[in-house]
């Protein structure tokens, strides 16, 4: 079994836009492009590719 940490608000981010409970999963490798994850209690390990999140609050603001 691979040890991992806990993740970040950034990787938490990741992991719910795939629709993962991030409180089961723990990140053992993260990459510019993927994020690899192993399972707290059954194991299983996955890749995650990255998704950048780019919200622009300026131009929400401009427009009203």
């Amino acid at each position: 079994m691979k040890h991992g940490k806990n993740p970040t608000k950034a990787q938490k981010r990741i992991m719910t836009y795939y629709r993962l409970c991030y409180q089961d999963w723990l990140v053992t490798k993260c990459t510019d492009k993927e994020l690899h994850i192993v399972h707290r209690y059954t194991d299983t390990q996955r890749v995650l590719r990255k998704v950048s999140f780019e919200h622009d609050t300026r131009s929400a603001e401009r427009s009203v």
